[in-house]
């Protein structure tokens, strides 16, 4: 019977000949004919255009390059937790959700103002929507509505896996002709009303719009036009940022499921506005409010409850 470093010892050679052959397949595929000039392109174009052959060419081996690179990289990986130098991350608690009964809609009725790197930008930022309602611990009830246009082209194509989305309610028609206009709250950092309490039974909307603040009010205007409520989360109130108070479509998503497990916007804010957007202080602020998160964390019992834990 062959021994373990035996076993080890072929598998090594196996893997050493097999990126040998690889290597000698790439360099015979990069020394095949070459194609006889165009007598009609420039030398940058000839350049190209070689460069172009070269990588279709060579397309084959470079995958299995990678494939050997893969392999190399688990057993190389294996190896360090069998040895014990690799840490395995801790397993992830499970979280016990209770479902609110409030309703967040995001309004998907900018596609005519936003070009397509941004409508690539918005379905991520949707996706991430779903992500952080499906973990949070106060879930919401999830409505996208204008659904349509490049936006829901892109998940047609490139985010398929849409269809299985759970608690999502993918919905053509606009937020007036969905829901009570009385019930409705346009989120927009224009609004001269703020947001002091998250209330269940109202609805609040999110501009799904990613513009780089191209289009100035825009929201706010929407919902002046539409004769409905509008308000500002306190930001201001509680951190002071480097830039506007304007955030990405799934940063004011998250502030509001976090906002209904803690009750505090403070904590809300400094665990999801990106640090970028802080000055100074409340870097600080957050470093140290991650350190406490990371106490919670090593003791769970003690999470949403550190004063008896101190004492």
């Amino acid at each position: 019977m062959e021994s373990k470093d035996t076993k080890e010892t072929t598998s090594e050679a196996t893997i050493s000949e097999k990126n040998y052959d690889t290597c000698n397949k790439l360099n015979e595929i990069t020394k095949e004919k070459k194609e006889e000039p165009q007598q009609n392109l420039s030398k940058n174009a000839l350049k190209k255009l070689r460069k172009q052959q070269k990588w279709e060419e060579t397309r084959e081996a470079r995958k299995l390059a990678l494939k050997e690179k893969d392999k190399r990289k688990k057993e190389e990986r294996r190896k360090a937790k069998e040895l014990g130098l690799i840490q395995l991350p801790p397993k992830k608690i499970k979280v016990e959700q209770i479902p609110s009964d409030m309703k967040v809609v995001i309004d998907l009725s900018f596609d005519e103002f936003m070009t397509e790197a941004e409508i690539t930008s918005l379905s991520l930022q949707l996706s991430r929507c779903y992500s952080a309602n499906r973990s949070a611990m106060r879930p919401v009830n999830l409505y996208f509505t204008s659904y349509g246009g490049r936006v829901q082209e892109r998940f047609n194509t490139k985010l398929q896996n849409h269809i299985n989305w759970k608690n999502v309610v993918f919905e053509t028609r606009t937020y007036w002709d969905c829901f009570n206009k009385e019930k409705l709250v346009y989120l927009t950092a224009d609004s001269d009303e703020y947001v002091q309490e998250l209330d269940e039974e109202k609805i609040y909307i999110i501009g799904g719009l990613v513009d780089k603040n191209r289009h100035k009010n825009i929201c706010y205007n929407k919902s002046q036009r539409d004769e409905i409520a509008s308000a500002q989360l306190p930001i201001g109130n509680y951190i002071q940022l480097n830039t506007r108070k304007v955030l990405a479509v799934n940063h004011v998503f998250e502030i509001l499921v976090r906002w209904l497990e803690c009750k505090d916007w403070g904590k809300s804010f400094l665990e999801v506005i990106p640090q970028r957007k802080f000055n100074t202080i409340e870097r600080k602020k957050r470093q140290e409010n991650n350190d406490v998160n990371s106490t919670s964390l090593q003791y769970p019992e003690c999470e949403g409850n550190e004063k008896s834990c101190d004492e």
